[in-house]
C-alpha cells in the first residue's frame, strides 16, 4: 500500500480496519501515525495468521482529536506534509537541542506503550524463568559430561535467571519514559505547551553583561 493512499481510509466512518501481509506490516507504524493525525486511535492489533496483520482503528470524537484532524486538513490544502517531525521540549530541561521526533517514531511508541498497558511483561518473566530452570536442569544431568557443554549451560541458565528479575523494573522504566515523551509530543503537538522562555535580556539602564534578577 502506498503512503499517498492511507489517508482515504480515514474519511470519517466511525471505525477503519487494515489488513496487512507480508512486507506490509512495515507499515503499521506509518499507517498509525497517519490515522492519529486524521484523529483516530489504534483500537487493536490482531493476528489472524503467521503472514497477516489486522490493524482497527476508532475515531476519536474529542475535541482535541477533531481540531488535530481539522489542521491536518488545512495543512495538506496549503500544500504542507502529511506527517511531520517536531522539536520536543522538556520543560525545564537544560536542553541546547530539543529532541526531534517524527510522527512515525511516536506512533511506534504509542503502539508499545499500549501493548505493555494491556500484556504487560508477566509473559517475559515466566518464559525467561522457564528457559533459567531448563537451563539448570540440563547443565546439572550433564555434570559428568565435558565442561565446554555444562559451563556455558550454567551461565546461560544465571543469566536468564538475573534478566527475569530485572525485566520488571527495566520495563517500567522503559514504559515511564515513553509515557512521558508521548503526552508531552501530544500537549506540544495540541499547542498547549510552548517552547521554554528565552534566557533574561540585560536590565534596561544596567551595564553591559548586566542581566537582570538578584546578583
Amino acid at each position: 500500500m502506498k503512503e499517498a493512499e492511507i489517508p482515504g481510509h480515514f474519511d470519517g466512518r466511525g471505525r477503519v480496519e487494515f489488513s496487512l501481509g507480508g512486507l506490509e506490516a512495515g507499515q503499521s507504524d506509518t499507517i498509525t501515525a497517519i490515522g492519529f493525525e486524521f484523529g483516530y486511535d489504534l483500537a487493536a492489533t490482531e493476528v489472524p495468521s503467521r503472514s497477516t496483520m489486522r490493524l482497527v482503528f476508532v475515531r476519536n470524537d474529542s475535541p482535541t482529536a477533531r481540531q488535530r484532524a481539522v489542521q491536518t486538513q488545512d495543512r495538506l490544502r496549503a500544500g504542507g506534509p502529511l506527517l511531520m517531525a517536531w522539536a520536543i521540549r522538556t520543560p525545564g530541561a537544560e536542553q541546547v537541542v530539543p529532541q526531534t521526533l517524527t510522527a512515525v517514531e511516536v506512533a511506534s511508541k504509542r503502539r508499545g506503550l499500549a501493548a505493555y498497558e494491556s500484556n504487560g511483561v508477566r509473559g517475559l518473566v515466566v518464559l525467561g524463568a522457564l528457559l533459567s530452570v531448563g537451563c539448570l536442569v540440563l547443565a546439572w544431568k550433564l555434570r559428568h559430561g565435558p565442561g565446554a557443554v555444562v559451563v556455558p549451560a550454567t551461565l546461560f541458565a544465571v543469566a536468564l535467571a538475573v534478566l527475569a528479575v530485572l525485566v520488571p523494573s527495566l520495563a517500567r522504566r522503559w514504559y515511564e519514559k515513553n509515557r512521558r515523551l508521548v503526552d508531552l509530543y501530544d500537549q506540544q503537538r495540541a499547542g498547549r505547551v510552548g517552547p521554554p522562555p528565552p534566557p533574561p535580556g540585560p536590565t534596561p539602564g544596567s551595564p553591559p553583561g548586566h542581566f537582570g534578577g538578584e546578583g
